[in-house]
């Protein structure tokens, strides 16, 4: 007799004992029958309990991020080449950056590549790259991998989603074969993210040990902040000659901080302070523009450099031995040096006379500025864009890249300005400024001008008469 067959004959031998009982009892008695038997089915033959089977769960996806920066002379397809991948992996993001990213690579931009690791190896997933200013992620996934712009731990359950459960089984017909449907080809999708990040204020002092860049550097800063302040002051130092040792600086610069803390760009500097050989210039800017501190616009006429920073390899003489020619002739302008293809600015606002070869000084523009004058860009690579004869251009406006072509040595600009038809020193210009503040506005200005000093300035600061200038102070013309 087996287990079950015992306990029922037990159950129904009390039962026909105690017919009086009120049939409640009956009932719970029933109930016991029906555990007892629900345990022992639960039980072995030889007596031992067996384990319920549980299903088990998913293993959770496991991922690993390959994180680099451009490397200088690196393009897309050195990149995806040292990943090593598998040809069919590489010939598909190679095909989908080309269809999506449709801009330069520049060194030092972060890219993040995201693999889901199996059994057999590893996945390629999503490939982020971060654009320079580290504002914006441009982000390749596989379609349907669900992994998110900047996460390598997202789920993949979108890729193979658990089959759904069959149907049941006609009792009157079999079930109809099922056709395999083929997968759609593996594509990856593109999409464009802004990177969160939090906007500070901070205040920069220093100053010029031996030259500008140690400087900004020696206090953690890079060259865009550079650019910025020599774009700023522009219009009255050229800090290709200018700045000497000693000089001091000072500045209220925003700051991008990433949600990891880290340090992913400048915003605006809204107030900055040189000291070139104790001569103080100040930058404020209220509403878009710059000032000075006592409210004159710092933008002049004529730029006295059109390119941000570099370094002069050829000053403005009379006579100078031409490196090419190897005679001594006059250099009625001042060269600057740099990278080839370093952007060529506009020196003020004007039209462009034309564009074009000229011999010995290769790709060559000429901007006329209000019938008195005249500005030549030389040795060109190249021009930029829509800029052609007849153009108006505004002050600061790209119109071309340095180069070498024509008569030269090495990669440069040559710059020249014209005063009348006879060419002039750029780096003796001292043009006339651009309306300053409106006296309507004198008031808000200082309030303005005094917080913005008092925010950058180390421990002293010099206080301004709340006045505004007479005509009589305005700067004028000299050459």
């Amino acid at each position: 007799m087996n287990p079950n067959q015992e306990m029922q004959m037990h159950i129904q031998m009390h039962i026909h004992r105690s017919p009086a009982r009120p049939v409640r009892k009956a009932m719970a008695l029933g109930l016991c029958l029906s555990a007892g038997l629900a345990f022992l089915g639960g039980c072995r033959q030889d007596g031992r309990a067996t384990s319920a089977t549980l299903p088990s769960p998913a293993p959770a996806s496991v991922y690993d991020t390959l994180s680099s920066r451009v490397k200088a002379g690196e393009s897309f397809n050195s990149i995806v080449h040292n990943l090593a991948l598998p040809a069919s992996e590489s010939s598909l993001l190679l095909s989908g950056i080309k269809e999506n990213f449709r801009f330069k690579l520049y060194a030092g931009q972060s890219y993040r590549v995201i693999f889901r690791v199996t059994e057999t190896g590893k996945l390629l997933q999503s490939f982020i790259l971060e654009d320079r200013g580290s504002e914006r992620r441009h982000v390749l996934a596989l379609a349907g991998s669900g992994t998110g712009p900047g996460t390598a731990s997202a789920s993949l359950s979108a890729v193979n989603p658990e089959p759904p459960p069959p149907a049941e089984a006609s009792a009157k017909s079999p079930a109809a074969p099922v056709e395999a449907v083929p997968a759609p080809p593996a594509k990856f999708s593109y999409a464009v993210v802004d990177i969160p990040a939090r906007m500070d204020t901070l205040a920069v002092n220093g100053s010029l040990a031996s030259n500008l860049y140690e400087a900004f550097v020696s206090k953690g800063e890079t060259g865009a902040l550079i650019q910025q302040v020599t774009k700023i002051f522009a219009w009255d130092l050229d800090f290709f000659k200018d700045p000497r040792a000693g000089d001091e600086f000072s500045l209220l610069v925003e700051k991008r901080f990433g949600e990891d803390g880290a340090f992913r760009g400048y915003g605006r500097v809204l107030s900055a302070k040189y000291v070139n050989r104790g001569k103080e210039y100040f930058g404020i800017l209220y509403k878009g523009q710059y000032y000075n501190q006592e409210g004159r616009s710092l933008e002049k006429m004529l730029m006295k450099a059109p390119l941000n920073f570099v370094h002069v390899s050829s000053g403005f003489s009379a006579a100078r031995l031409h490196p090419v020619l190897g005679v001594t002739r006059p250099h009625w302008g001042i060269d600057y040096c740099g990278p080839k293809n370093t952007k060529i600015l506009a020196a003020g606002d004007g039209t462009v006379e034309y564009t074009k070869w000229v011999n010995g000084y290769g790709n060559t523009i000429k901007i006329r500025h209000n019938g008195v004058y005249n500005t030549y860009y030389a040795h060109l690579n190249g021009f930029a864009a829509g800029c052609h004869s007849g153009k108006r251009v505004r002050q600061g406006e790209l119109i071309g890249y340095m180069g070498m072509t024509g008569l030269a040595t090495g990669v440069h600009l040559d710059y020249r300005v014209e005063f009348n038809g006879k060419y002039i020193n750029p780096a003796s210009l001292k043009m006339e400024a651009k309306q300053g503040v409106e006296k309507l506005e004198w008031k808000e200005f200082c309030d303005h001008r005094d917080q913005l000093l008092a925010r950058m300035a180390p421990p002293e600061i010099k206080h301004f008469a709340s006045v505004m200038p007479t005509p009589s102070e305005q700067a004028t013309k000299a050459f």
